[in-house]
């Protein structure tokens, strides 16, 4: 998956500051009021594995960790790229966001920062299924229809972009480019476009 040996090769790594994913319930606020979007109360850390049991053992102990929290859920899955998720489910964005810190900042801790690629945090149009992703500009808003949009979180980079996929391997550039705008006083946006990296088969709906 060449979007992803990118993140992990094209330069020096910069520290991972896992605060910014606090103001991400903030933001979900600000979708919702001026976006027509609903956290979907799902959201995924993406890794790269090495081999070894070592990283096999930290696996279960994030996943202990999470357990005795007692809300929500966890879950393993692969996309067809071979890369590894962790899929959590909470309906409290807040407890959403803690829990992917948790997971991040555990295999951070544990050394195995250079394996944590993203994470991601779906969004869902609310019941009427036509959110309007105007700015304020008081021109047409593209629709999203009922597809899931996501908030990406860069590990490596500390930063956020939207990414709003739209048919089999297509993306609305406009719609994310008005989320971007949403957002952008409630979360540090990637201001690198080259960096908003497409991300498909998505276990994270």
């Amino acid at each position: 998956m060449g979007l992803f040996d990118t993140l992990l090769g094209r330069t020096k790594p910069v520290q991972a500051d896992l605060d910014n994913l606090f103001g991400l319930p903030s933001a979900a606020v600000t979708l919702e009021t001026a976006g027509g979007l609903t956290p979907s109360g799902r959201a995924g850390v993406c890794y790269k594995p090495p081999t070894g049991q070592a990283f096999e053992d930290m696996q279960r102990e994030v996943t202990a960790l999470l357990s005795m929290d007692g809300g929500g859920t966890l879950s393993s899955a692969e996309d067809s790229y071979g890369y590894h998720w962790v899929v959590l489910e909470n309906p409290d964005v807040g407890e959403l966001v803690n829990q992917v810190h948790v997971v991040n900042s555990s295999l951070a801790d544990a050394g195995w920062g250079p394996q944590l690629l993203c994470s991601v945090f779906g969004f869902r149009p609310l019941s009427d299924g036509t959110p309007e992703l105007g700015i304020g500009d008081g021109g047409p808003a593209p629709s999203v229809g009922t597809s899931t949009i996501y908030l990406v979180y860069l590990f490596k980079r500390g930063t956020f972009y939207p990414f709003a996929p739209n048919g089999h391997e297509r993306r609305d550039t406009e719609a994310e480019l008005k989320l971007k705008s949403q957002v952008a006083n409630d979360l540090r946006v990637e201001a690198e476009l080259d960096r908003w990296f497409p991300l498909w088969d998505l276990p994270v709906g």
